[in-house]
C-alpha cells in the first residue's frame, strides 16, 4: 500500500522540496517548500532503539520531496518513521482543489443501525464513543490491549462479523493493513482514519475501503503547528490550525 501511494502522489510532488520537518512524541510533520504541511503519527512503541531510525537526520531539510517520499516508504512494514516521514511528504503534497471530500469526522461518514457490529482496528476512543451507543455491538482491537479490547489474534475470526469497520490509518505504517483489509470481506463500510490518511482515493481502489477520513493543515498556522508537535502534542491539540476532511471512494 505504501507504494500505490507514493506513485499516487508522485505527480503532486515533482518539483517540490522539503523545508521543515518536526518530530515529536505523538506526531511529526512535514512542510514543503510551497507551504504545504502534512502530518503522519509517530507510532513511538515500534520504534526501535537506537541513531538509525532516520538515515541522515539534520539533512533532510531541502532534499526533493518525491526523492524523500521514495527513500521512506521503500519497505513495506519496515521502519515505522521513515513511513511515517514518507507518508506525511505525500499527505503535504495533496492537491485539496482535485478532492470531492465533505468536512466531516470519521464518525459520521456512515449510519449506524441498531442491529449493525462496528468493528475498530486501534481504540480510537472519541470515534467508538460516538458510535457504540448506536450500534448492537462493538469490536475493538489494540495492540496495547487496554481493558475492554480484543486481542489481534482473535482479527480473523471477529472482522468478518463486522458491518461496519474503523481502521486507524496508523495500520499503513507498521505493515498492517493489509492482513486487517483481507479480514474485512463483509463489511458495508470500511473507514479509514486518523491524521496518517492519505488523501490520494486512486491508491485505495480494490481494498475495499470505502471513505478515507483524513485532514488538511492551514500553512498560516505552520508555526503553532509545529511548536505544538515538537512538545508532544496530540491530534487533538492541533484540530484547530486544520480541519477534518471525509473523501468517498467511487
Amino acid at each position: 500500500m505504501l507504494q500505490k501511494v507514493y506513485n499516487s502522489a508522485i505527480p503532486q510532488l515533482k518539483g517540490k522540496k522539503v523545508r521543515d520537518l518536526c518530530i515529536g512524541i505523538e506526531l511529526l510533520a512535514v512542510e514543503l517548500d510551497g507551504g504545504e504541511i502534512g502530518v503522519a503519527y509517530v507510532l513511538k512503541n515500534e520504534i526501535g532503539c537506537g541513531c538509525a531510525s532516520l538515515p541522515e537526520p539534520g539533512e533532510l531539510s531541502g532534499m526533493d520531496a518525491e526523492e524523500l517520499a521514495a527513500q521512506m516508504l521503500q519497505n513495506e512494514g519496515g521502519n515505522p518513521l521513515s513511513n511515517a516521514v514518507g507518508i506525511a511528504v505525500c499527505n503535504a503534497a495533496v492537491d485539496y482543489s482535485a478532492l470531492s471530500s465533505e468536512v466531516l469526522d470519521a464518525a459520521d461518514v456512515f449510519a449506524v443501525r441498531p442491529d449493525d457490529t462496528v468493528g475498530m482496528i486501534g481504540n480510537i476512543g472519541p470515534v467508538a464513543k460516538q458510535l457504540k451507543p448506536k450500534a448492537k455491538r462493538m469490536i475493538i482491537f489494540d495492540k496495547g490491549k487496554p481493558e475492554g479490547v480484543y486481542p489481534e489474534e482473535r482479527q480473523d475470526e471477529l472482522l468478518p462479523q463486522c458491518d461496519l469497520i474503523v481502521i486507524t490509518s496508523s495500520s499503513l505504517l507498521n505493515g498492517t493493513f493489509s492482513r486487517v483489509i483481507s479480514y474485512c470481506r463483509q463489511a458495508r463500510e470500511i473507514v479509514l482514519t486518523g491524521a496518517t490518511t492519505p488523501l490520494y482515493p486512486e491508491a485505495f481502489q480494490g481494498t475495499g475501503v470505502t471513505v478515507l477520513a483524513g485532514c488538511h493543515w492551514f500553512p498560516q498556522y505552520k508555526k503553532e503547528i509545529f511548536a505544538r508537535i515538537s512538545q508532544g502534542g496530540c491530534l487533538r491539540q492541533i484540530m484547530q490550525y486544520g480541519e477534518k476532511l471525509a473523501v468517498r471512494l467511487a
